[in-house]
């Protein structure tokens, strides 16, 4: 056998395991990219959806006129607690890219500022918590707005 074929067997050999293990590993990237892509999503929209559903629960409370002021307070509380809303956001802040945790952070806090609205004995009616209520629908939109760009991004 001449030295030539071995050298071109081996190196077709090489070649070809070569191309498979870059093929594999394309392959691996793209997999894990859509994977965290995914996970991302879904902690995006468990963070969106507690916001959402605390924010409902504090603008129940709210207009509960009927209600004592520390009645208010405590569902307006209890809204917050039991939705849940920092742990997502926790979770979130993890895997965001910093200026959507930092948005995160920011319309959690306003949701917070709307709390302390309702928990001061403010009704829906009332300038503070029509206040904090626009201050933290307008930080949900900015947040909305940065996690659909990080989502469209490959």
């Amino acid at each position: 056998m001449e030295w030539t074929a071995l050298v071109a067997t081996v190196l077709g050999a090489a070649i070809g395991v070569g191309s498979t293990l870059a093929v594999d590993r394309a392959r691996w990237e793209r997999d894990t990219g859509e994977r965290d892509r995914e996970v991302f999503r879904s902690t995006a929209a468990d963070f969106l959806n507690a916001l959402t559903e605390a924010r409902d629960a504090i603008s129940d409370a709210s207009r509960a006129a009927h209600l004592p002021t520390a009645e208010r307070a405590d569902l307006a509380r209890a809204g917050f607690l039991d939705h849940g809303v920092h742990a997502q956001q926790y979770q979130l802040e993890l895997i965001a890219e910093p200026r959507v945790a930092r948005l995160a952070n920011e319309a959690a806090q306003h949701l917070l500022a709307y709390r302390d609205a309702v928990i001061a004995g403010h009704l829906r009616e009332d300038e503070q918590c029509a206040q904090a209520r626009r201050a933290f629908r307008e930080a949900r939109q900015e947040l909305m707005s940065a996690l659909r760009d990080a989502l469209a991004r490959p």
